[in-house]
């Protein structure tokens, strides 16, 4: 018998565990972070400007990858529900940018992963051709040996075709896998001029490392949007109520013919999580698993202890992801942007509306200013 009411379907209590361990994986739920930061990110889609870079940043297991699927889903959603959508194009695209070793990052593969993203046939196959004149005779010559620019130039005119809404990359930190802060700029001006000549924003989601790629210029910058995805802080009492309420959403979705008590025991898989829902659930999915094959009824702390990472671990982790918490802390005020900017800063002054009046010419030396000069009148007597 069930103790209370589950939210997942009943049928899966006579499912195989592999059929339970997939319902549990696919399951989201929803909670504040993530919500806000979906609907920031939609907005930005919505009112990009020219060359529009957006970057997702946030601690490993923050939920950037599921504000990802959220989002290509939205996008999705509103794409099939066009009546007139042409055949050809794509709600979205992206792919997981690779780390490559080297101190180098290898555009040519990266762009043909674009391309069979973008479902583009023959991939390996492509030529580049070049009419070849000598005289008055004329051949027309190919060479299979496509250089990354090559490569570029294709990816452009098959986005031309597809015009997905975003272009997207996971991982992307991995961008910063190069040798110098020339190599970082070179990295944002390839990324910053996909989107200008594509008209496609792009989105990168990555860890904090990705601020490397800011004040590198100021015209990058001002195409660069970033969105943080906090995690919780157990300071915060909103944070707390709403780690609480994801904590007891997953329960409701376990799949075990008892539902587990997790919330009970909250400041526990907070401490094993770090406040991170895409760490909780990785590490409930992971016990629960064990469970399923084990045939248990529910699932209890004891269980998830051997799924714990090690203290050592976590507090490495949290020294990293504090590290990168603070570099979304402001360093600089309003007040001291104002005064580098050379504005009145008086509290509570109001803004004159008054029109200034032109300066007036001075004249050259022996003519006299423009007047009005009275009209003498004269007596009739």
């Amino acid at each position: 018998m069930l103790e209370s009411n589950p939210q997942f379907p009943l049928e899966l209590l006579e499912q195989p565990s592999e059929v339970r361990k997939t319902y549990f994986k696919n399951k989201v739920v929803a909670h504040p972070s993530i919500v806000s930061a979906h609907a920031l990110l939609m907005s930005a889609l919505r009112h990009p400007i020219d060359g529009q870079i957006v970057m997702v940043i946030g601690a490993p297991g923050v939920g950037k990858t599921t504000v990802r699927k959220v989002m290509v889903r939205d996008l999705t959603t509103a794409f099939l529900a066009q009546p007139d959508r042409h055949p050809g194009h794509l709600p979205a695209a992206g792919i997981e940018l690779e780390a490559f070793g080297g101190g180098k990052f290898k555009w040519k593969q990266t762009r043909q992963a674009l391309l069979q993203a973008l479902h583009e046939p023959l991939v390996d196959k492509k030529v580049q051709y070049a009419a070849h004149i000598q005289g008055e005779q004329s051949t027309l010559q190919f060479s299979t040996r496509l250089s990354a620019d090559d490569l570029g130039e294709i990816l452009l005119s098959v986005l031309a075709q597809r015009q997905p809404r975003v272009l997207w990359f996971d991982e992307g930190q991995h961008l910063i896998k190069v040798a110098g802060a020339r190599g970082l700029l070179d990295q944002l001006d390839v990324m910053k001029s996909l989107a200008n000549r594509s008209q496609i924003p792009t989105v990168l989601f990555g860890t904090y490392e990705m601020n490397a790629l800011l004040g590198l210029s100021p015209q990058l910058d001002r195409r660069i949007f970033r969105i943080h995805i906090p995690r919780y802080q157990a300071t915060e009492t909103a944070d707390v109520a709403a780690f609480q309420q994801v904590l007891f959403g997953l329960q409701k979705h376990l799949p075990f013919p008892q539902e587990p008590h997790l919330v009970e025991d909250w400041e526990y898989f907070f401490t094993g999580s770090l406040g991170c829902i895409g760490i909780l659930k990785d590490w409930l999915y992971q016990a629960a698993s064990a469970a399923f094959d084990q045939g248990e009824k529910t699932l209890t702390r004891e269980m998830c202890e051997a799924w714990m990472k090690e203290t050592d671990v976590l507090v490495d982790m949290l020294g990293r992801i504090t590290n990168g918490e603070a570099q979304f802390i402001q360093q600089h005020s309003a007040f001291e942007l104002r005064t580098l900017l050379g504005l009145a800063l008086v509290q509570g002054a109001r803004i004159s509306t008054t029109v200034p009046k032109p300066p007036q010419r001075k004249s050259r030396p022996g003519i006299r200013n423009p007047v009005r000069d009275e009209v003498a009148t004269h007596d009739s007597n």
